[in-house]
């Protein structure tokens, strides 16, 4: 792996547990487990409602609160909002005291800040429940192109007489698609530039078909392939393999049916 890629660390077994941590952006994408490492994380992105993703989110805001840190954030689709509420609602009555959280709602075509002026946007997935993926965000600069090969004094010159020497552009450092079929890598079409692609990859061979894949609302390997076109050329990362996949053989299996072109960029999260 080159020195480059985002850091990631977690668990991604499909039906069992997803939390993937992000910590150079302070996040973490679904809560199915709260490790020792991603309490320390305030923000959650959450992708949809089942349990082996939200499972432990309770857990994460009453471990945050015992340790007296701040109260964490988490984004949800709106559809399970209200949902999302009762379930640490419910899990306060349980623990016998309220569990302080921010549930912050929020869809496709909004953002949500996050502290450094970079911001998450969400966008829509293709799950069999309502579901959605994040990107985040950041605004960068680069140099005109009347000013290339400018000395960097003379440029330090122009900018004081309020010369504009640089344009602002905005990049997508990571996405995460949850739960989907493959169709979001047709229809969103930031993915195909995001820096880093952490997409889901359920299914590598023949034990799945690829229609059962899809009636399950999951991707299958050989959809990847057929649209390697649309991956981003930097960094993909395949998760959420399922449970029939022993560990030993996944890096096997995947390694023997990569094209040339893929082996250089995709990891597995496993």
């Amino acid at each position: 792996m080159s020195n480059d890629r985002i850091p990631i660390r977690g668990f991604s077994i499909a039906g069992v547990e997803t939390s993937i941590e992000v910590p150079s952006l302070k996040l973490v994408l679904d809560m199915g487990r709260c490790s020792r490492t991603a309490v320390n994380q305030e923000f959650v992105v959450v992708s949809h409602g089942h349990l082996d993703h939200v499972g432990a989110l309770a857990q994460h805001a009453s471990r945050r609160a015992m340790m007296k840190m701040s109260v964490p954030t988490y984004l949800v689709p709106p559809v399970i909002a209200a949902d999302v509420e009762r379930l640490f609602d419910a899990a306060g009555t349980l623990d016998g005291h309220p569990i302080p959280r921010k549930i912050v709602a929020v869809e496709p075509g909004q953002t949500f800040a996050l502290p450094g002026g970079r911001w998450i946007r969400p966008f829509t997935t293709f799950h069999r429940v309502a579901s959605q993926g994040y990107s985040v965000w950041e605004r960068r600069h680069r140099l005109r192109a009347e000013f290339e090969g400018t000395p960097g004094a003379e440029l330090g010159n122009l900018k004081r007489r309020g010369v504009k020497v640089d344009d602002p552009y905005d990049v997508a450092l990571m996405s995460f698609t949850g739960d989907t079929r493959v169709d979001v890598l047709e229809r969103v079409p930031e993915l195909q530039q995001t820096e880093t692609l952490i997409m889901e990859t359920s299914f590598l061979d023949a034990r799945i078909s690829v229609d059962d894949a899809r009636a399950m609302g999951h991707t299958h390997l050989d959809e990847v392939m057929e649209r390697r076109a649309l991956l981003p050329r930097r960094d993909v990362v395949f998760s959420h393999v399922s449970a029939r996949y022993v560990y030993a053989e996944i890096e096997r299996i995947v390694s023997a049916r990569l094209p040339d072109d893929l082996r250089g960029l995709v990891r597995m999260l496993v």
